[in-house]
């Protein structure tokens, strides 16, 4: 027997592809729960059914026992290394799919990993600001200002982007980048209102903010206190708030910087764009998305798909609806779409495909518009309430959603849906 094809080796090697593993999921933005199940069932297919798993958003744990003899490992998680791309995000779950299916032992997985950490940019720097400059104007878009407010957002955007570049290269910087980023596009604002700008202030400094906006983090957290996993649920909560806190007060301090208070502020768009114009927004949105995210070029369609399901659902919603109720419906057609891209159509990852809903949605900007409304003193809870109302329901939706699924379209339960494969 060589020494690789001994039990304490292997056994060793498939711990270390497991902490791996369930750290770039924690990156990708899993949900804990799904964590410890893939991690759970990649043991037992490798003959090691005594691994228990314990995982949390910023670690995990995992123990091993056997007779008189025991191991614990441990490897932090998602708030240690640096985010994940969209195509980054496919490869760690395709990896978990195929190790799940016994299709990938762990030491090719370990490898995989490694590349996958390595993997540059589709597109490099230039495609990463274009991408964000698109993201940016397709959310400005959507939310109908005038011309004038277009061209304001898509001149922030791109020194938002450069600032973005820049972290890229300096990680440590990435803790203080939402305050000094968000604390100068908004003193600039500040600025232009002394010189005659006619625009709503945070429909102007949303958009350009959007990657900071942890609208996903937040849903994220609800569904993992659905689930009963009330430590990572309130933790990912915690960290959602107190982002847009840093947001808001960034905000804040620029608006104060250059004395905000002597302007009146307007607090509706005039000549607005046409109402045509947000589905052509939503393109720009998925299409900007998929090059700033360097998302593989098989999900774009995919994630458009899936992008005008949750736009839609919401929409039509709205027109019998009123209020966050409408995130339900979106959110519930967009994992439906999503798991049968999957698992129908062998497509990407649901969680590549449906992360453009989550922006759409958009629980991270109504978040920001109510903390903001809260620090200024304008209101006084009411927009809070409403902002966990509709982060309930984009959490219901999506769980809904996958049980709709999960009963109905699956192709391994639905004998009808099924059928077509053969």
């Amino acid at each position: 027997m060589s020494p690789s094809d001994r039990p304490e080796k292997r056994r060793e090697h498939l711990l270390r592809f497991l902490g791996k593993l369930g750290q770039a999921e924690l990156n990708a933005g899993n949900a804990v729960s799904l964590v410890e199940r893939d991690l759970a069932t990649i043991a037992k297919v490798n003959g090691e059914a005594d691994v228990q798993v314990f995982v949390l958003p910023t670690v995990l744990f995992l123990k091993w026992e056997g007779g008189d003899e025991h191991r614990v490992d441990m490897a932090h998680g998602a708030y240690r290394v640096a985010p994940l791309r969209f195509d980054q995000i496919e490869e760690v779950l395709t990896i978990a799919r195929s190790a799940r299916k016994g299709e990938l032992s762990p030491e090719d997985g370990l490898l995989r990993l490694e590349v996958m950490w390595r993997t540059p940019h589709y597109y490099g720097d230039v495609g990463y600001v274009c991408g964000y400059l698109m993201t940016t104007l397709g959310v400005a878009v959507m939310l109908r200002p005038s011309l004038n407010g277009i061209w304001i957002t898509g001149l922030m955007a791109f020194i938002c982007a450069l600032f973005l570049v820049a972290a890229r290269r300096r990680p440590s910087w990435s803790a203080v980048l939402p305050v000094v980023v968000s604390f100068l596009l908004s003193a600039g604002v500040a600025i232009g209102y002394r010189y005659g700008l006619k625009e709503p202030p945070l429909s102007l400094l949303i958009p350009p903010l959007i990657t900071f906006l942890p609208g996903m983090m937040l849903t994220v957290s609800v569904i993992e206190l659905a689930y009963n996993s009330i430590i990572s649920g309130a933790s990912r909560m915690v960290a959602g708030f107190t982002r847009l806190v840093l947001l808001a007060f960034g905000i804040i301090g620029g608006f104060k910087a250059v004395h905000w208070g002597d302007v009146p502020l307007p607090l509706t768009v005039t000549d607005r764009i046409g109402p045509i114009w947000p589905w052509a927004g939503l393109v720009l949105f998925t299409l900007g998305l998929h090059i700033y995210q360097s998302s593989k070029r098989r999900s774009l369609g995919w994630m458009l798909l899936t992008a005008v399901m949750a736009y839609s659902g919401q929409t039509l919603s709205g027109l019998f609806i009123h209020g966050a109720s409408t995130a339900f419906f979106g959110a519930a057609l967009m994992t439906m779409t999503a798991l049968v891209i999957e698992f129908r159509f062998k497509g990407p990852p649901a969680i590549v495909t449906f992360l453009p809903g989550f922006w759409l949605l958009a629980p991270g900007s109504f978040g920001l518009m109510s903390v903001t409304s809260i620090a200024t003193g304008v209101d006084l809870g009411g927009d809070v309430i409403t902002l966990l109302f509709s982060l309930t329901g984009i959490a219901t939706g999506c769980l809904i959603g996958a049980f709709a699924y999960s009963a109905l379209l699956h192709p391994k339960k639905a004998s009808w849906w099924a059928a077509q494969e053969r």
